[in-house]
């Protein structure tokens, strides 16, 4: 993912120097644009119903309310605990996080991998939608979005570039 990132960034850098320098400043979110599709929202909603992304959700949503019951039992009754119990007690709550922080990187890497997927399959209309836009804009200087500390709202084209690639065949 940071190799993409890195080569947007370079291009996004690459065009700004080639732009007029008088031109306007731009920030853009190349994986917001992209994420922010048609086709990458519905990829992204089909696979989060798909049987086993729901099922792992579901899981998830049980192991939290199990260790938040445990956390619970545990501080109501710490002070009644022998030692040995104290112990169990903190080595089924130490489980029970290590589970359920299992099946979360499971499901944030099934999310990743399906970004990556869509970034990937959009990246090439991305490469010829964005010079047109500089031009079209007149950007002298297009920076990332994520790099940039603050920017009014009137600097960002991401969502420029999310239609466009909405309409883009």
């Amino acid at each position: 993912m940071k190799f993409y990132k890195v080569v947007a960034v370079a291009v996004m850098a690459l065009w700004a120097c080639g732009a007029v320098a008088e031109g306007r400043i731009a920030v853009f979110d190349v994986e917001a644009a992209v994420l922010n599709t048609d086709m990458a929202k519905k990829r992204l909603t089909a696979m989060r119903n798909q049987a086993d992304y729901k099922k792992n959700v579901s899981e998830l949503e049980s192991l939290k309310k199990n260790y938040d019951k445990i956390v619970e039992q545990f501080q109501k009754d710490f002070d009644i605990l022998s030692v040995e119990q104290r112990q169990a007690t903190k080595n089924k709550i130490d489980a029970a996080r290590a589970d359920g922080e299992h099946l979360a990187r499971k499901i944030e890497g099934a999310n990743q991998q399906e970004a990556q997927s869509i970034l990937q399959e959009l990246g090439p209309k991305l490469q010829a939608i964005l010079p047109q836009l500089v031009k079209d804009e007149n950007i002298g200087l297009l920076l990332p979005r994520k790099s940039v500390l603050h920017a009014d709202s009137s600097y960002d084209i991401t969502a420029k570039v999310a239609d466009k690639l909405n309409n883009a065949k």
